[in-house]
């Protein structure tokens, strides 16, 4: 069931600028600091809605890695609740297609993925096939995707409020694995908060975030449960893009507020992209939009996803609300 609409405005800012403070929302949002601080609470203890931190998106940080899954017979279930304890394992989703499983894996370094995670996966007795695919360059994250529920003036005022990636990462900031572990269980932790778990004055835990955030080393998001979305259905398509149509494609992509995903990979595909839909029929309007924007397009598979277990390493119930139970990966290495 979707939102009331003023829960969604609220949503929608904190997906602009995850750290704006209550004041500042309340100022351009036109309701009192106090109510919105509530309204999130509430919204927050239930699991509809939470800021996370994970590692960022800036094309020198991390690696990411897509790896399919087809478990044997009746297995299924105790692979996805092995894979979920997995930290450097972000995403587990259960696929409508021949894949069974689909994981998303946030590694520091390609060795760690195919020295650490790739033979732990492999190893498991229940899992009878794998299919890796390396993600080459990101387009669009899980923190890219909006409503569309607040007015171009309301965006234009909160978008002035979040903290842009600015400079090259250069040092890493101290205690940067502890700052991690916090922001991605709180995004809105205060840095008396990060302070705390860092062992440093409020002073230095604030320049150590702000640090972290403006060169990308850490990206933010404000996570919605998709069934209180209005965007029930996720679909992932993979597809054949001639590079000369590459931009045009991704430039098409981009115009959908809910895309959650969008990279060039390695394998038989390569681009691949993921969408929050209203209903199943979307995705035909989808493809042939997206043939018009790069008519040499070859769609080779769309997945619909049964359900997500654990997204950015919050595990998720059945409803898709966050459960409260965070199994928190690494950050990248100095």
């Amino acid at each position: 069931m979707e939102l009331p609409v003023e829960d969604l405005e609220l949503v929608h800012a904190l997906q602009i600028a995850p750290r704006a403070t209550w004041s500042q929302l309340g100022a351009t949002l036109g309701r009192h600091p106090t109510t919105l601080a509530a309204r999130w609470e509430r919204l927050r203890a239930d699991g509809r809605v939470w800021v996370t931190g994970h590692i960022g998106a800036t094309g020198t940080q991390g690696i990411a890695t897509f790896i399919s899954l087809e478990c044997r017979p009746g297995r299924r279930p105790e692979v996805l609740e092995r894979l979920c304890t997995v930290p450097d394992i972000a995403t587990v989703e259960e696929s409508a297609r021949a894949w069974d499983v689909r994981l998303t894996v946030l590694t520091s370094t390609w060795q760690q993925m195919t020295q650490e995670v790739l033979p732990l996966v492999r190893a498991d007795p229940a899992i009878q096939r794998t299919q890796v695919t390396v993600v080459t360059r990101l387009y669009a994250i899980g923190n890219n995707w909006r409503l569309d529920v607040l007015t171009p003036e309301q965006q234009r005022r909160v978008a002035a409020l979040r903290s842009e990636v600015l400079r090259p990462p250069g040092a890493t900031p101290p205690h940067l694995s502890e700052l991690t572990a916090v922001l991605q269980r709180d995004g809105r932790a205060t840095a008396a908060e990060i302070a705390a778990a860092t062992g440093t004055h409020p002073t230095t835990a604030a320049r150590h975030l702000r640090q972290a955030l403006e060169t990308g080393l850490i990206a933010l998001r404000c996570e919605l449960a998709q069934q209180h979305s209005g965007y029930p259905v996720p679909c992932q398509w993979y597809v054949r893009v001639p590079p000369a149509q590459l931009e045009a494609a991704v430039h098409y992509l981009r115009s959908f507020r809910t895309l959650r995903l969008c990279a060039s990979t390695t394998g038989d595909t390569n681009l691949t992209f993921l969408l929050w839909l209203r209903t199943p029929g979307d995705i035909l309007d989808v493809e042939a939009g997206l043939q018009s924007a790069a008519p040499g397009v070859q769609v080779v598979e769309s997945d619909v996803g049964v359900r997500t277990h654990k997204r950015m390493g919050w595990m998720l119930a059945e409803d898709s609300t966050a459960t409260g139970e965070v199994v928190a990966g690494r950050p990248p290495a100095p």
